[in-house]
């Protein structure tokens, strides 16, 4: 596993609130029920867009290797209110590739227990 997909505790969480946020407001678009939730996302990403812009651009870079929907670029479009069903769906659409890509970032083994799992490995081996 490539050191830079490792993340701390603390990043594994800023992960969660990505994940959160951006199903919280695909979830409004699709219900349409009411922009309080979506609002509160949104602030909620601008915020971490601002304070966490280092984090999101190592996302983004890695989005960009993998082939897969960029949570930075996504965060970027998110205020553009979409004005049609089709552009709903495609934004919404977004939303849950960006999930997956965090997701699968979330469940990457964390360095203890990467560092296990090699060690078991090699035993096997022997």
């Amino acid at each position: 596993m490539p050191l830079r997909m490792v993340f701390t505790a603390a990043e594994r969480e800023k992960l969660g609130v990505l994940v959160n946020n951006i199903s919280v407001f695909a979830s409004q678009i699709v219900t349409n029920n009411g922009a309080d939730f979506s609002t509160r996302a949104l602030a909620n990403l601008a915020k971490l867009k601002v304070e966490q812009e280092d984090f999101l651009k190592r996302l983004d870079q890695l989005a960009r290797e993998q082939n897969e929907e960029s949570p930075l670029r996504l965060i970027e479009d998110l205020p553009r209110t979409p004005t049609d069903l089709a552009q709903m769906l495609g934004l919404v659409r977004r939303c849950l590739l960006t999930s997956a890509f965090l997701g699968h970032l979330v469940a990457q083994l964390t360095p203890p227990q990467a560092a296990a799992e090699a060690l078991s490995q090699e035993n096997r081996l022997h």
